[in-house]
């Protein structure tokens, strides 16, 4: 399962720190760095306070996949398995990613509003674990045990990813991310199974590439 990362950081692996130049690798990423600069000029000038939060890999319901998207792996993998399709390990599935459950991050950008601590910071928000998209695929399959794996090429510029340093989140927030990976997997599984128009039709189509 191919997810680009599109980030202000560009690719630096293996671990992410909010001090490390920026260099990001799309217009996408190009877009956040900018956004983040014009912040700092326009709400810096006049006083305001404000908190820079970097998102690593968002998952969790209701999230839903969407034709030729490349991120969202748990969301991929958990949909194909319950459509009984085989998940796509590029390269063998060794790129990592720092995978952090939805609640936990509305929790992180709550406290990132009120903390003093955080006025004019940068923060990552993520686990500082790096998961390979392999062990997604092998969460998944715990509650799909029939579900076939299926090692697919490496497309070009696809990245083998990283993970946050989450210390100055620590510090800043007082907090630590608290769903952990099995769990947060076994959330969305129960969800989809309880939405399952959620699976869309594309998907299963008879033209369907399994």
């Amino acid at each position: 399962m191919r997810q680009l990362l599109e980030s202000v950081y560009g690719r630096i692996a293996p671990q992410f720190h909010e001090a490390a130049p920026l260099r990001p690798v799309s217009v996408y990423a190009n877009t956040k760095a900018w956004g983040e600069r014009q912040t700092a000029l326009t709400l810096g000038a006049v006083g305001t306070s404000y908190t820079v939060v970097r998102y690593f890999s968002v998952y969790g319901d209701p999230q839903t996949i969407k034709p030729g998207s490349h991120s969202w792996v748990v969301a991929w993998f958990a949909a194909r398995a319950e459509a009984g399709l085989p998940l796509h390990l590029n390269g063998g599935g060794h790129q990592v990613r720092d995978l952090i459950h939805v609640d936990d991050v509305a929790e992180a950008t709550l406290r990132a509003l009120v903390s003093p601590q955080a006025h004019a910071e940068i923060l990552n928000i993520g686990t500082g674990k790096a998961t390979r998209v392999r062990d997604v695929a092998d969460l998944v399959r715990t509650h799909y045990p029939d579900t076939r794996l299926m090692e697919t090429p490496m497309p070009p510029g696809d990245p083998l990813g990283g993970y946050a340093s989450i210390r100055r989140m620590r510090t800043m927030l007082g907090w630590a991310p608290t769903v952990t990976l099995p769990d947060g997997v076994a959330r969305y599984v129960a969800w989809l199974r309880e939405h399952p128009a959620a699976i869309p039709g594309w998907m299963t189509a008879p033209t369907s590439t399994a």
